[in-house]
């Protein structure tokens, strides 16, 4: 019998996304200071071994990271084989019709998430396309009540071309390194 237990990393945890919504025993890991951070650290440099985490998220972190492409070297270098990986980022695509936020270092589109996690042996690559609108549904969404109004909201489908955020999910299939 397996007992060991499943390990989450929160990429850019700010104030602990995966600890708000259940995952007690997340790593949180920012480059700054707060109470949910375990591990201040680089995304783009981890400083765990290699397959570690079951479960790797970082939400809105990829556009603001100087090496992108490095940051998901290393998400995937961390993550168990079977193990998923989430992440969330603006819709390039929309972004790019209002112009670039002052903060965003990237901009990426669905498609060029997809390929890019792909060649790294991310597969199942899911896009749920999310929060409609020109600002930030991950804002917004702090001032509705109930987590289960929130989670209610987020099955409704939303055309990618009307939507502010992306959310991709895969799994890394056993053979990649």
């Amino acid at each position: 019998m397996n007992t060991r237990r499943a390990l989450a990393l929160d990429v850019g945890c700010g104030t602990g996304f995966l600890s708000s919504i259940g995952l007690t025993d997340a790593v949180g890991m920012d480059i700054r200071s707060s109470r949910a951070v375990t591990v201040r650290a680089s995304a783009e440099n981890l400083p765990f071994r290699d397959q570690v985490f079951d479960l790797v998220f970082a939400g809105e972190v990829l556009e603001h990271l100087n090496a992108p492409a490095q940051a998901l070297d290393e998400w995937v270098r961390v993550l168990r084989a079977g193990g998923m990986l989430g992440l969330s980022t603006p819709n390039g695509r929309l972004v790019k019709l209002e112009g670039n936020h002052p903060e965003h270092k990237h901009l990426f589109t669905a498609g060029d998430l997809q390929n890019s996690l792909a060649r790294r042996g991310i597969n199942h690559v899911k896009v749920k396309s999310i929060f409609i609108g020109s600002v930030s549904g991950r804002r917004l969404f702090r001032f509705l009540p109930w987590r289960t109004l929130k989670l209610f909201l987020l099955h409704f489908p939303v055309p990618s071309a009307m939507s502010y955020d992306l959310f991709l999910s895969g799994m890394k299939v056993p053979d990649a390194s």
